[in-house]
């Protein structure tokens, strides 16, 4: 780390703002090293945010300047400090003191202006850790804490505390200590081992699971910010939880028996699509005899065989990308097909081609609503085919459910939906025509499909969430009071169900 003072920068200031810098980087060191032309500081301690144990102030003296000129001068300050010559550097060691005595070690800076060979002022200085505190972080124990405190998510960052994530919210763990880089190192070697240390040194980012037995698998994302390590964990339950525990429409539930389309769950990261898409997967493989293939990067929930077999592949582990798994699974005599995630082209058209020749393919989009899913898939195509994609889209379409969590009255939280259902002439014409916001009117007059203003409103009568929950779900809050009110649109369509 690199360090610019300006010209009326003292010694002490460098010193302050470098700590500082450093913690909130990298974390707490016990040993640090500052320097730079003719002049460096070294400081050990136990705990560098409140204390320091040993401060030694390094520099090259000017020529004719003797050790007894400067021994006079930093008694005269009172500080306590110890001079001392070696190899021709005068070494100031500063007895400990706390951080709010900082401004007294001052007379000290003008002493090493005075007598050091270069000036302090506006020069570049290297800070460098030699040692972090041992915090004897576990990262197993951080686990059961997650259990504990029942949060989806862990957030590890060197410079500061672990965080969760419960209920949405990002709370700090206060009876925590602050994280090193050195305990950054620690954890992602006990997550992923050398292996996974090393990929994330050379691609600066890395997903992979860990199973924490009893507890559940953790789809861990690593990254490097501000040159250090960091790492986001999700926690995901050793079993995938079943449809009634979701508060998720029946209709859903009867994709299930399709045996052929495209069927999509879509939402914003942290929606639970792949909470949802597991309840599918794992509904299927225990009442049809199929064969069911998962294409995940990472994989999350993981399946034991049951009426179905069940093949996970990994990105990066079993295949270079979704598209080229997609297209060899046809060969794999497959049922179902679950894809992670259509995020590019090739995998959306290896996809609907699956979907078209007679398999029921699942996979995930980050769209907010059904409209929005099938624009996007259109879009990522050229203008002279999304004629065609359009027709394979009307045609294999089984269904797009839409999610945002919202809290609970009580606690935890629940998905709001939205509900299309394809299948049917009027969906299929409308997709063909290229009409596709007629699809909003036909969502919110069909018996089986749900708008999100609908559905939030059926969570706010039924006492789930509270209103504003509720209104936070709607697409206009004005849809809101317009339902909850039974008021019918122009068209004379009775919105509520």
């Amino acid at each position: 780390m690199l360090i610019g003072s300006q010209s009326n920068s003292s010694l002490m200031d460098v010193f302050r703002i470098g700590m500082t810098e450093v913690i909130r980087a990298t974390g707490l060191p016990n040993e640090a090293l500052f320097e730079t032309r003719g002049c460096s500081l070294a400081v050990k301690g136990k705990d560098l945010s409140n204390r320091i144990d040993s401060l030694r102030i390094i520099f090259t003296p000017r020529d004719g300047v003797t050790v007894e000129e400067i021994e006079a001068a930093v008694n005269a300050t009172r500080i306590g400090a110890r001079v001392k010559l070696e190899e021709s550097l005068v070494k100031i060691t500063i007895p400990p003191f706390e951080w709010r005595q900082l401004p007294m070690l001052l007379p000290l800076d003008e002493i090493v202006e005075k007598y050091a060979v270069n000036t302090m002022r506006s020069e570049t200085w290297e800070l460098k850790v030699n040692s972090y505190v041992d915090n004897g972080f576990n990262i197993n124990k951080l686990i059961e804490i997650m259990r504990e405190k029942k949060a989806s998510d862990l957030h590890l960052r060197a410079g500061n505390r672990p965080f969760i994530r419960v209920d949405n919210d990002l709370v700090p763990l206060e009876e925590m200590p602050v994280i090193s880089k050195e305990d950054m190192q620690l954890f992602l070697l006990q997550l992923g081992g050398e292996e996974e240390i090393h990929l994330l040194e050379t691609e600066r980012e890395s997903s992979f699971q860990y199973h924490a037995a009893g507890i559940g698998y953790l789809r861990c994302s690593g990254y490097i910010k501000s040159g250090a390590v960091a790492i986001a964990l999700r926690l995901i339950p050793e079993q995938p939880l079943p449809f009634e525990a979701l508060n998720i429409p029946d209709v859903v539930k009867r994709v299930c028996h399709k045996h052929r389309g495209l069927f999509l769950v879509c939402g914003v990261t942290g929606s639970g699509k792949s909470t949802t898409l597991a309840a599918m997967i794992d509904y299927i493989n225990e009442r049809r005899s199929s064969h069911i293939i998962t294409i995940e990067d990472p994989v999350e929930y993981v399946y034991n065989d049951k009426k179905s077999i069940v093949s996970q592949r990994q990105v990066g582990r079993d295949t270079h990308s979704f598209a080229n798994a997609l297209r060899g699974s046809l060969r794999e005599d497959p049922d179902v097909i679950l894809v992670g995630e259509m995020r590019d082209m090739e995998t959306i058209r290896a996809g609907l081609s699956a979907a078209e020749t007679g398999h029921l393919v699942f996979s995930t989009l980050h769209t907010t609503t059904s409209v929005d899913t099938i624009n996007r898939m259109i879009s990522y195509f050229p203008q002279n085919e999304r004629d065609l994609i359009r027709q394979e889209i009307a045609y294999t379409l089984q269904g797009v459910v839409c999610q945002r969590l919202l809290k609970r009255i009580g606690g935890g939280r629940i998905p709001a939906v939205e509900i299309l259902l394809g299948g049917t002439p009027i969906v299929r014409d409308s997709i063909l025509d290229g009409d596709l916001d007629k699809l909003y009117g036909i969502i919110e007059v069909d018996s089986d499909m749900r708008s999100f203003d609908q559905y939030a409103v059926e969570l706010y009568q039924k006492g789930l969430v509270t209103r504003e929950e509720a209104v936070s779900a709607c697409s206009n809050e004005e849809g809101f009071h317009r339902i909850i009110s039974g008021i019918k649109s122009s068209e004379g369509r009775r919105l509520l169900k």
